[in-house]
C-alpha cells in the first residue's frame, strides 16, 4: 500500500524523456561507482550510496544485516535512480521500527549515523484532529496519514511520534536525490533521469510542509483538547531533539534543492535545451522547441508553510526546537 501511494505520488507529474546531455564528469567517485544504466543489484546500490550518501549506505547496510530484501522497492524502475528515493524511504521506517525494539517507541535516524530513541507518552488518535484542519489546507496527504488513514497506520495511531516517523523518512529521501545531484552531472545524465530527481524532490518538498503542519496542528489540539498529551510530548526531551534535528536538515536540503534547479538550468542550456522554473511550473524546451514539464504545488507548499509560522504554531515550534537543543538526547 505504501509503495503504491508513493508510486501515484510521482505520477502527478509528467515523466519528459530528453536526449541526454553530454555533461563534463566531475566527480571523481563516478568512476569507482555503477554507471547510469547498471543492473539493480545489492552490491552496486550499496556501492553508489557509500560513494555520495554515507546515511543512507548506513541505513540499507543496517537492514540488509537484518535481513531486508531492499531490492523489492525498485520493481517499476530499470535503474537505480528510479527506485533509490522509494528505498531509502521506505528502509528508513524500516530501521525505525526495528531498533525501536517495541510498538511504543521510536528510533528516530536524524542523519550523520546519529539515532535518537524516544519512547512515547500518552496520545489520541490523529484521525480525531482532521476535521479541524480547514479544508484550504487539506492537501495531497491530508487523507492518506490523517482524515482516512488505514488500520494501524503509525501517524494515526502514534500521534504526533508517528507524524514525525513519516516526517523523517521523507527526509531520508530527499536526503538521498540531492546527495546523487553530483553523481547526475557526472553520469551525462539524460532527461528522464533528471525528471526522476526532480519529481522526487518536489514531492518530498511537499511531504516537508504537509508533516511539518501535521506534527504542529496535532500539538495545537492536544493543547486545547488534552493538555496531558501535550504536556506529556513537548515535554519529552528526546522527541523534541528528534524534531529539532529533522526540521531543521530538512529545510537545509530544500534550499539546496532550489539550488541545484539553477545549476540545472545551466546544464541544461549548455546542452542545447532550455528549462523554465516557476512557481507552479517545471517546463522543458527541447532542441526542436517542443516542449514538455510539470506542476510543482507551490501555492499548497507555502500555504502550509506560511501557517506554521503563525502564532501558536510558530510558538509550539519554538518550544519544540528549544527543548530539542537543550535536552540531552538518548542517541
Amino acid at each position: 500500500m505504501k509503495r503504491i501511494q508513493r508510486v501515484i505520488a510521482g505520477m502527478l507529474a509528467l515523466i519528459l524523456a530528453l536526449c541526454a546531455p553530454d555533461v563534463p564528469e566531475t566527480a571523481h567517485a563516478a568512476s569507482k561507482t555503477p554507471g547510469i544504466d547498471a543492473s539493480v543489484t545489492t552490491k552496486n546500490v550499496q556501492s553508489l550510496l557509500k560513494a555520495y550518501d554515507a546515511d543512507s549506505a548506513y541505513i540499507m547496510q543496517k537492514q540488509i544485516e537484518a535481513g531486508d530484501d531492499i531490492l523489492m522497492w525498485f520493481a517499476s524502475g530499470k535503474r537505480i535512480i528510479d527506485g533509490i528515493d522509494t528505498a531509502v524511504h521506505e528502509e528508513t521506517h524500516g530501521y525505525s521500527f526495528r531498533y525501536a525494539g517495541h510498538y511504543n517507541a521510536t528510533a528516530y535516524f536524524i542523519g550523520k549515523k546519529k539515532t535518537v530513541y524516544v519512547s512515547h507518552t500518552k496520545v489520541y488518535p490523529t484521525r480525531e484532529m482532521a476535521g479541524t484542519i480547514p479544508k484550504q489546507l487539506r492537501t495531497f496527504r491530508y487523507n492518506t496519514y490523517v482524515a482516512k488513514p488505514i488500520p494501524n497506520l503509525a501517524s494515526d495511531i502514534q500521534g504526533a511520534y508517528g507524524l514525525l516517523n513519516e516526517f523523517m523518512a521523507y527526509r531520508s529521501g530527499m536526503h538521498v536525490m540531492i546527495s546523487l545531484f553530483p553523481y547526475l552531472k557526472s553520469q551525462n545524465a539524460d532527461g528522464n533521469a533528471w525528471m526522476q530527481y526532480i519529481i522526487s524532490c518536489e514531492n518530498n518538498r511537499q511531504a516537508y510542509a504537509e508533516f511539518k503542519y501535521y506534527i504542529l496542528h496535532y500539538l495545537r489540539y492536544a493543547k486545547k483538547r488534552y493538555p496531558d498529551v501535550y504536556q506529556g510530548i513537548a515535554g519529552n526531551r528526546s522527541f523534541c531533539r528528534a524534531y529539532q534535528a529533522l526540521e531543521g536538515s530538512y529545510a537545509k536540503l530544500i534550499r539546496t534543492y532550489e539550488k541545484d534547479l539553477k545549476r540545472l538550468k545551466r546544464i541544461a542550456k549548455q546542452q542545447g535545451y532550455e528549462m523554465e522554473v516557476t512557481k507552479e511550473h517545471i517546463l522543458f524546451i527541447g532542441r526542436d522547441g517542443r516542449g514538455s514539464g510539470f506542476g510543482r504545488f507551490t501555492a499548497e507548499y507555502e500555504k502550509l508553510k506560511k501557517e506554521t509560522e503563525k502564532g501558536v504554531y510558530a510558538s509550539i515550534h519554538r518550544q519544540l526546537v528549544r527543548n530539542g537543543t537543550h535536552g540531552k538526547a538518548k542517541l
